[in-house]
């Protein structure tokens, strides 16, 4: 078993709870589409980041083909569709269906008023303990994700 740290336990455990939160929530707020966390994912950074493919594989960790897998589901479903990029005609640009905005806007505000109902429960205090707390794990995440961007690959050795 790999040793660990607790604070690093409650990170892998907080992160595995949550996925597990939002894997059970999704077919309770669209019981009427058929979508997997990840293609939630995709449908999300397209809505709010305009990202292409590649950026969604290496946001997800994924290879290019797990994406374009994922796509084509949506795409069959009706919620994303692939257009020419309009100053690049070699790239193809994903864009939501205004169906596929809708669902995609509609989990994320069901998850933000579940969050929302949870974080009432706390009394004051625990709310700004909570709050700071997430403040300084977005830091640790933030400089994390730096510091791999960084890191560049050079004739196949990676260098920092």
């Amino acid at each position: 078993m790999v040793e660990r740290s607790e604070d690093t336990k409650i990170i892998f455990s907080a992160i595995t709870h949550y996925r597990r939160w939002i894997t059970t929530l999704i077919p309770t707020v669209i019981p009427e589409v058929d979508v997997s966390y990840q293609q939630l994912n995709v449908l999300y950074f397209v809505r709010a980041e305009d990202a292409s493919m590649a950026d969604i594989a290496r946001v997800l960790g994924v290879a290019p083909t797990v994406i374009t897998g994922l796509v084509d589901r949506l795409e069959t479903r009706g919620l994303i569709r692939r257009e020419s990029h309009p100053t690049d005609r070699r790239r193809i640009q994903l864009v939501l269906t205004e169906r596929g905005y809708e669902i995609s806007a509609r989990v994320e505000q069901a998850i933000a008023v579940r969050i929302e109902q949870q974080v009432g429960l706390l009394d004051p205090a625990q709310q700004q303990h909570l709050r700071e707390g997430l403040l300084l794990f977005e830091q640790l995440t933030t400089e994390l994700e730096r510091q791999e961007q960084t890191v560049v690959a050079v004739d196949g050795l990676s260098i920092a």
